[in-house]
């Protein structure tokens, strides 16, 4: 197995905290994540991370920014990081919210209540994510046997977070972004290039190399 479960919860909470907090600080994560990460089948992640951990800023010019790309556009569209917006075209769209909670409830997970926001927030569901992968590296089936955490990762993956990163990332791109959000864009499409190969999903087009993962 070249990439762990657990270290791809990792980085997907790392992705989360960037897309949700305008000023989080991910660089000592950034450096405990490129270590652990190691295999010819996480170089595309890894050199996209290692992209983010040199584009690093001080907290203020990283939020200014994160308000310029995600809630203010000011040279162009605004990037909502909402997959309702990005897929459907509108904010809380019921099909998606529903079938999110859904999810949620099979997994019996609660996404930070405290922030109040809609649970298809880019940031949110990569906390969804990084739960279900933790989930998987604690309790791996015999033999890849699929269960309930399998048809749930499968489900994010394939009706949520993938057709969301290809709306998503191609608009981040087109806004100009500082280098430190357009290398947290492409570390996202790598990072669910790898979650797709470990759920039994094709690999997205955009996967800068074949994944190569055999599962727990």
């Amino acid at each position: 197995m070249e990439v762990r479960p657990g270290t791809l919860s990792e980085v997907s909470v790392l992705l989360s905290e960037v897309f949700l907090d305008p000023e989080t600080d991910v660089k000592l994560r950034l450096q405990a994540v490129l270590t652990a990460l190691s295999g010819e089948g996480a170089r595309p992640l890894k050199k996209r991370l290692q992209e983010m951990f040199a584009a690093c800023v001080e907290p203020g010019l990283q939020a200014a920014e994160y308000v310029r790309l995600f809630l203010h556009g000011d040279r162009g569209p605004t990037v909502h990081p909402y997959e309702s917006v990005q897929t459907g075209g509108r904010l809380m769209a019921p099909e998606c919210l529903e079938d999110l909670r859904f999810i949620l409830r099979e997994a019996d997970i609660r996404l930070r209540p405290e922030l109040s926001i809609p649970p298809d927030h880019l940031g949110l569901e990569l906390d969804l994510l990084a739960q279900l992968l933790a989930r998987w590296e604690a309790q791996p089936k015999p033999g890849g046997e699929a269960g309930p955490r399998t048809d749930l990762l499968r489900r994010l993956l394939g009706s949520h977070l993938l057709p969301f990163a290809q709306a998503f990332v191609p608009k981040l791109a087109a806004a100009s972004p500082h280098p430190y959000f357009s290398a947290a864009g492409t570390a996202l499409q790598e990072l669910l290039a790898l979650c797709s190969s470990l759920a039994g999903l094709p690999t997205p087009e955009w996967a800068e190399t074949p994944v190569l993962f055999a599962g727990p």
